[in-house]
């Protein structure tokens, strides 16, 4: 059942209700007679409840209508508040996961503990970054221009890798499905 009707099929309750209880009270004073007059006096008094009751129903409706909108506004805002909140934050921590990843490759001796301990943060850095939603995007085989940005175009002598991505300048991430940073790669051209 619809809202709507259910919401109708409360006025003709109450007013069932009223018009009983009106029948009622003139039924127990049958010591009282109507005249013709009051007769339509309390006709019109009937109709004109009917019509409040009816009104008020309509405005009990359109509130209810109006809460659920508002509710579901809130609802949505709130959710995108919070994917606002989660890319300005990854944003403004991109970079400095980047700069663990360099000194990384800098290191030149992978056995001391210094390239242990920046090789550990930097994994539980990328971690918490995944945990906020970051993706990495792919930067092997097939150039794809919606994802990613071609730097440079580099003849090749292999037909097969003709189209594909040969090298990454700078990775690329996606955060709920949009890109917030797109990958810069070299593409290969097959020249004949």
């Amino acid at each position: 059942m619809r809202k709507n009707e259910k919401a109708k099929e409360i006025p003709s309750a109450a007013e069932n209700e009223l018009i009983e209880k009106v029948e009622q009270d003139l039924s127990l004073d049958e010591e009282v007679k109507l005249s013709e007059d009051d007769h339509k006096e309390l006709s019109k008094v009937v109709e004109e409840m009917k019509k409040e009751i009816k009104s008020l129903t309509e405005e009990a409706a359109r509130a209810r209508a109006d809460y659920y909108n508002l509710r579901t506004r809130v609802e949505r805002d709130r959710e995108r508040n919070c994917k606002l909140a989660a890319e300005k934050s990854i944003e403004e921590l991109l970079p400095v996961f980047e700069n663990l990843e360099r000194v990384c490759c800098a290191v030149e001796d992978e056995e001391s503990n210094l390239y242990k301990g920046v090789a550990m943060v930097t994994k539980q850095f990328f971690t918490a970054l995944e945990n906020l939603g970051l993706e990495r995007i792919e930067t092997e085989g097939t150039f794809d221009p919606s994802v990613h940005e071609a730097v440079s175009i580099e003849p090749l002598d292999n037909k097969s890798k003709d189209g594909c991505i040969i090298g990454t300048l700078r990775k690329g991430y996606r955060l709920a499905g949009r890109i917030i940073r797109a990958p810069q790669v070299r593409v290969g051209k097959y020249d004949e």
